[in-house]
C-alpha cells in the first residue's frame, strides 16, 4: 500500500475524525509518518473514534496532524471550531485559554501517549522492534536492519 492510499484509507475509515473544512493543503500533511506506525495510527483512530461515540462527542474533536519529530510520533488533535467557538490555533488570537480537561480530552490524551510510547520502541519503517537513533543531529525511531541502511545512505553523500 502507498502512503497516498494509507491515507485515503484512513480518511475514509475514520471521517469523523478528520474536519471535513481541511483545505488540499492541510490533507497533503494530515499524515506523514513511515508504514511501520501505520497500525500504530490506525489503532489511534479506531480507539479514539470509539471515546468520542462512547462520549457523544463525534465531530467535535479532530486529528489536525499526524508526524514524526525529532524521530518520536506525534499526533495532535483540535477541538473543532464550533465548539470553542473561536479558532485558538489563528495566529490572530493570543489570550484564549484552552478547553479546561474534560473527562475525552483525558481519555484521548491518555490513548496518545500508550500509542507515541509503543511507536518509541517501533521501527517507523517496517514496525518491527526499534529504538530512537541519532544520526549527524537527525533523529529517527528505527530498527537494526534500517538504521544501518540508514547510516550506509548517509555515508554515500
Amino acid at each position: 500500500m502507498t502512503h497516498d492510499e494509507f491515507v485515503a484509507s484512513i480518511r475514509e475509515h475514520y471521517a469523523d475524525l478528520f474536519d471535513p473544512d481541511n483545505t488540499d493543503q492541510d490533507r497533503a500533511y494530515l499524515i506523514t509518518v513511515g508504514p511501520g506506525w501505520w497500525p500504530l495510527l490506525e489503532e489511534y483512530c479506531a480507539r479514539s473514534q470509539a471515546i468520542l461515540r462512547e462520549h457523544g462527542e463525534i465531530g467535535r474533536w479532530y486529528i489536525r496532524q499526524a508526524k514524526e519529530k525529532m524521530g518520536e510520533l506525534r499526533i495532535y488533535i483540535r477541538a473543532a471550531v464550533e465548539r470553542l467557538n473561536v479558532d485558538w490555533y489563528s495566529e490572530t488570537v493570543h489570550d484564549i485559554d484552552p478547553p479546561q480537561p474534560t473527562p475525552v480530552t483525558e481519555l484521548l490524551s491518555e490513548l496518545r501517549s500508550q500509542i507515541v510510547e509503543r511507536a518509541n520502541h517501533t521501527c517507523e519503517e517496517c514496525g518491527e522492534p526499534g529504538a530512537l537513533r541519532v544520526l549527524g543531529g537527525w533523529y529517527r525511531t528505527c530498527c537494526d536492519r534500517h538504521y544501518q541502511e540508514w547510516q550506509d545512505r548517509k555515508g554515500a553523500q
